[in-house]
């Protein structure tokens, strides 16, 4: 009797090992899934994290954007404005300001009227009366003042005239402009022309002389008149800070 006993037990014993495997791996599994799921829930998660940061990163950087281009246009409708005023200001400054040094230099200057001109020939520097820049003319010397360092345009107009004289020789026109200075007592050929009239019956012609010179404070231009003064009907004579 109890080995019968015994051989009924065996099986039994081996039934319920079976079904507790069965149970473990069924758990195993259970746990596996929850843990993907987990898992599948964690990335949701990151990833609607990731997308908010990423819009308000776009967010911040329209906002940046957008105020940067107001500012940009603010700024430039303010400057327009205070250089339209200052414009505007500009002429009413010069008007209301005396002459000073910082005005242009431009000088004109014309031969002398009959009252004022003197006995003058072949030889001697062109006296010269003022139609503007007075300040910028010496009287004693006849000659043209630089008042200041530059580049300056320096321009000499004669006309030539037979003056009615009828003479089969060609009457030569010959003009020197010369410059000097204090400091260099020696003066300096800047420029100079030449030219002429053959006078068997009355013509005229118009010799012009201009050209750009780097001039020094206290230069002094002059123009010599080396032949031909008696052709001269008009003339001018002039400079400007360019």
């Amino acid at each position: 009797m109890g080995q019968k006993l015994r051989g009924h037990t065996q099986p039994a014993e081996a039934a319920c090992r079976g079904s507790m495997i069965d149970i473990g791996r069924d758990e195993s599994v259970l746990i596996l899934i929850k843990h993907c799921q987990d898992m599948k829930q964690q990335e949701t998660r990151l990833r609607l994290i990731t997308l908010l940061l990423l819009l308000t990163c776009m967010a911040m950087l329209i906002y940046t954007t957008s105020a940067g281009l107001r500012q940009h246009e603010e700024s430039g409708s303010h400057g327009q404005g205070s250089a339209v005023e200052q414009g505007a200001a500009h002429p009413r400054q010069e008007r209301l300001c005396p002459e000073d040094n910082q005005t242009p230099v431009r000088i004109h200057l014309r031969p002398p009227s009959p009252t004022n001109k003197t006995k003058m020939s072949d030889g001697q520097y062109l006296e010269w009366d003022v139609d503007f820049g007075e300040r910028n003319y010496d009287e004693e010397t006849h000659a043209i003042v630089i008042p200041a360092p530059g580049i300056y345009f320096v321009y000499l107009r004669i006309t030539l005239s037979c003056h009615g004289e009828k003479t089969p020789n060609f009457e030569l026109f010959t003009l020197q402009l010369y410059c000097l200075n204090e400091g260099y007592p020696k003066r300096r050929l800047l420029t100079d022309a030449m030219d002429g009239l053959e006078c068997t019956q009355d013509r005229s012609k118009s010799v012009f002389v201009g050209q750009l010179f780097e001039l020094v404070e206290g230069d002094y231009l002059k123009v010599l008149m080396k032949k031909g003064y008696k052709l001269m009907k008009t003339a001018s004579f002039g400079a400007y800070l360019v």
